[in-house]
């Protein structure tokens, strides 16, 4: 029993020699590297926690999630940032049956103060808006995220896959979207049928012109009272 008993009285006090010398090797190394210290302890309570809600808020989302988020969140807009080109054919989303619109301001990389200003025209609270953009593709849809999250907006996501990716919005329409929010390509205006009217129109007012002209014209000649006078 003795010698349990200075045994464990010996591995006892090994433990606190131990964990006495962890506790200064620590310290010792907190006193040599101070800078280092105070930089990872600022990583950890700071730029960590910032990465963390930026990266909540500003981020590619699925369409599939962009359209859940209009349609649960009233603060939620949709922003779609293609050239009038592009939307010539191919509109944007339909929203009327979640009672928003569909605003539309073109991004063109390196006129990024041109495009934040005509976006901030068309929202008037920036600081509550929650805004899901819109791309061809997704190409620059994540920088205007990034850019009006910077200046204000409380959320802003970019749409994965955009209009015609993989799996953006025109993909998964037919399976996970209401008919009511399709994009549909717009029908094109058949120019045939207009120039022949405007040319009928124009051989008829060709044709009146010749006729009041020539109406206007024989009395003022062929006057015959002008004559017996």
């Amino acid at each position: 029993l003795a010698s349990e008993t200075a045994v464990s009285s010996t591995e006892t006090a090994s433990g606190k020699i131990d964990l006495e010398s962890i506790l200064l090797a620590i310290d010792d190394f907190f006193n040599r590297y101070p800078f280092f210290v105070a930089t990872c302890t600022f990583i950890w309570l700071v730029v960590i926690p910032l990465t963390q809600e930026y990266l909540s808020k500003c981020k590619f989302i699925s369409a599939i999630d962009a359209f859940q988020k209009l349609r649960n969140d009233p603060n939620a807009q949709l922003l779609d940032i293609r050239n009038k080109k592009t939307m010539v054919s191919l509109g944007s989303p339909n929203l009327k049956s979640l009672k928003k619109s569909v605003v539309q301001v073109e991004f063109v990389e390196g006129d990024e103060n041109g495009f934040l200003n005509n976006v901030l025209s068309n929202f008037a609270d920036p600081i509550n808006t929650v805004v899901c953009i819109l791309d061809n593709f997704d190409g620059n849809s994540l920088k205007a995220a990034e850019l009006l999250y910077k200046n204000g907006f409380k959320e802003a996501y970019a749409i994965s896959g955009g209009v015609r990716g993989k799996k953006g919005w025109l993909a998964i329409q037919e399976t996970l979207l209401p008919p009511a929010v399709h994009i549909l390509p717009k029908k094109k205006k058949k120019k045939t049928k207009t120039s022949q009217q405007v040319g009928i129109n124009g051989i008829d007012q060709q044709a009146g012109d010749s006729e009041a002209s020539s109406s206007g014209n024989v009395p003022i000649a062929n006057n015959p009272v002008a004559d017996d006078v």
